[in-house]
This record gives structure tokens, sequence and C-alpha cells, in this order.
């Protein structure tokens, strides 16, 4: 049996197990709402216009109403005294021009005792209050879970011919104790 010399090479490369870890990525935003805050102060209310008018002060519509009533009170004085005039010279113990001329010129005179001022001033208030309103924060969370990747890459056995002879050997036939391979 004859037999070429070959002379081989071999590379073995290990089987390999890729591990990658993504770790868990967590992204918190907070949208600031907070609150809102109005007021309405309590507000005080002072009439005056009674206490004005005690003490003489008095506004232009009520100094134009008492010059109405006091003009339109004169008038039907005017008119009662002339009628009484006019009754007096009239009948048999009539007046004469000059004894109802002369009773006009007595004047008589009143006198009262007032206190100054009547009345006071009205003091009132509307009360005041305040309106909250309050949103709360918003959170927006993003959660990426974590990720574990496996890449294996197998063995590999690659055989080379290092060397490959021309020249025939001729080779005995083996025993069948002989640990040669065929």
């Amino acid at each position: 049996m004859y037999i070429y010399p070959v002379s081989l090479r071999y590379e073995i490369t290990k089987a390999q197990l890729l591990i990658k870890k993504i770790p868990s990525e967590v992204k918190v935003e907070t949208e600031k709402n907070g609150y809102q805050m109005k007021r309405h102060p309590a507000e005080m209310k002072i009439d005056n216009t009674d206490f004005f008018e005690s003490i003489g002060i008095k506004s232009p519509e009520k100094v134009l109403e008492d010059a109405a009533v006091y003009g339109k009170q004169a008038v039907l004085k005017g008119m009662a005294r002339r009628s009484e005039e006019k009754n007096a010279m009239l009948g048999p113990d009539g007046m004469t021009v000059a004894e109802i001329a002369a009773q006009r010129s007595y004047r008589t005179i009143q006198s009262t005792l007032d206190f100054i001022p009547k009345s006071r001033p009205e003091i009132s208030w509307e009360e005041g209050y305040v309106d909250i309103n309050y949103t709360k924060d918003q959170r927006n969370v993003t959660w990426t879970p974590p990720e574990i990747k496996f890449e294996y890459i197998p063995y590999s056995v690659e055989i080379y011919v290092d060397k490959w002879s021309d020249e025939l050997e001729q080779v005995k036939k083996p025993h069948k104790n002989d640990w040669q391979l065929w």
C-alpha cells in the first residue's frame, strides 16, 4: 500500500458567549403647575351724606332740592299772608294799610337749641375673600426596562494541509493492534 506523506495543521476556535447588558433608563419630567391666587380685599364704605348735611355741607343735588322746597313754602306763605291781609282789611273793623305795615315790621324771633352734628357717618364694609386654585404638578415617568442581549459564536475546527509531498511511500499493512488511522 502506498501513501502520500502530508503534513496537516489545524486551528481550533473556542466557542464564545457574548453578553451585552443595557441598563434600565428612567426619565422623570415634571410639569410645574402650582397655584393661582386672586384676592379680593375687604372694602370699607363710609357714607357721610347725612353727617355733612347735619353740619350744613350739602351736595349740589340736596341744595337744589332744599331750595325748591323753600321756594314752594315761601310762595305758599306769601299767598296765605296776602289772603289774611285782604280779609283783615275787609269787614266792619278792618285794618288800615298802616296797621298792616306796622304788624309786618315786628318780626318774631325763633331760636332753637341744636347740637351739631345730629348724625354720624354710616360705616359699612364688604367682606374680602381670597380665591386659591391649586393644580398639582404633573410627573411624567418614562421607564425603559433593562435588556440583556446574548450572542453565541460556535466553536470551529479548521484543518489545513501544510505540506504535500509528491513522493509515494510504501507502507506495510498494519497489525490490528496498531494505533494508526487509515
